[in-house]
């Protein structure tokens, strides 16, 4: 594990109507260049991933409170773990890892920012069998609803995406099997 820990800025407000958003939410694979400011990767991961109440509880919904899936960031220089009780990235990987997270997609290799929703089976424990797997199955895709939807208030493009070698992706990421990358979000501004 290294020891770089990025402090994020404030996440800014995000405060569109829920309709509005609803609206413009889309997937779209085609990304500028251009690198995410602090404060919105910030918005973004506390609406995906966040913590919105004093005692830990997130923005999103979790299977028995397990909170098992965990955001990771991967940028042109390294893979980061979220932390949204201290708003932090800590990177678990260095140098850029985007292409692990993709089997031929290219257009992630534009974009600056791919989100990395990735299970922690310690935490899972309790979420046992075929149901179980569709929980954790289940609060991804509550955790991707809300990033595309912050995107689409942010005037974010966003596309989820699950076509990756996981095995691949869990080692470019510095992770062992304990680790299981279940899907991901690719982020940047609109080309």
């Amino acid at each position: 594990m290294l020891d770089v820990v990025r402090k994020l800025a404030a996440p800014i407000e995000i405060n569109m109507p829920l309709a509005q958003a609803l609206g413009r939410r889309r997937s779209s694979r085609e990304f500028s260049e251009t690198p995410l400011d602090e404060a919105l990767l910030s918005a973004l991961l506390w609406a995906c991933a966040g913590n919105n109440l004093p005692d830990g509880h997130r923005t999103v919904p979790s299977a028995l409170d397990c909170r098992e899936v965990k955001a990771y960031v991967i940028d042109s220089q390294g893979v980061w773990r979220y932390d949204p009780t201290e708003n932090t990235l800590t990177q678990t990987a260095s140098g850029d890892q985007r292409a692990a997270t993709t089997a031929g997609q290219d257009f992630v290799l534009k974009a600056p920012v791919t989100i990395v929703f990735v299970q922690e089976k310690a935490l899972s424990e309790p979420l046992e069998g075929d149901g179980g797997l569709l929980c954790v199955c289940v609060d991804t895709g509550c955790m991707i609803q809300a990033a595309q939807l912050a995107c689409a208030a942010m005037g974010l493009a966003s596309v989820p995406r699950a076509w990756f070698d996981a095995k691949k992706l869990r080692e470019a990421m510095g992770l062992d099997e304990n680790f299981v990358p279940v899907m991901t979000l690719t982020v940047g501004f609109p080309a």
